[in-house]
């Protein structure tokens, strides 16, 4: 029997951040009313850092409030702020219900962990607000969850002046389409496996 993955990408950006994968939600960085007719089928929610579009305190506080059964995973900076029922180390993996979750730090301003887990055979991989993917485990995958920030040449041609911040250096603590290609490419365990571009800049992608 072939068991069909579902996801629904609610938010995936600096406007907010929330992506269900079956009964996995990762991140809960936008406003309740977004998400909260799929927190009936989730048993997990994996938070992947402390910045507020991919936690929103009130979102948290709702949710903790309406549906107590849902188990929260994140990084030991997350759990400093808000209550995780299991906080998760990179390289240890954590065998929770019928899931094995990986960790790995994916390098940003904050301590942010990339996931990956197996769901009937299927490896799944998830990561998002990275400029790097050196910790990444060099295996196959099947389902890529990727950042794909910004397109390289655009990023290369930025007048700051025209932002009136440094949009350069904004853009770079991200992943390039250039470099989730490459991974993709590399670590997929065949042509089918989709890629789901996560987090793509409005202006330099």
């Amino acid at each position: 029997m072939k068991h069909e993955l579902k996801y629904k990408v609610y938010g995936s950006s600096s406007a907010g951040n929330s992506v269900l994968i079956n009964d996995v939600l990762v991140d809960i960085g936008l406003p309740y009313k977004k998400i909260c007719d799929c927190l009936y089928d989730v048993k997990y929610i994996l938070l992947t850092h402390i910045h507020s579009d991919h936690v929103n305190p009130a979102t948290y506080s709702r949710i903790r409030k309406m549906f107590p059964n849902i188990k929260f995973i994140g990084n030991w900076q997350v759990s400093q702020k808000y209550r995780c029922d299991i906080v998760i180390n990179a390289g240890y993996p954590q065998k929770i219900g019928r899931y094995t979750f990986n960790a790995f730090e994916a390098p940003h301003d904050v301590l942010v962990y990339g996931y990956y887990w197996k769901w009937y055979g299927q490896q799944i991989m998830y990561v998002t607000d990275t400029y790097s993917l050196e910790n990444a485990p060099d295996i196959k995958y099947d389902w890529f969850f990727l950042e794909a920030n910004h397109d390289e040449k655009k990023l290369s041609q930025i007048d700051n002046k025209k932002y009136g911040y440094d949009a350069y250096a904004g853009a770079k603590r991200h992943l390039s389409t250039q470099q989730a290609k490459a991974f993709y490419y590399i670590h997929r365990r065949n042509t089918d496996a989709p890629w789901i571009e996560l987090h793509k800049s409005s202006r330099f992608y």
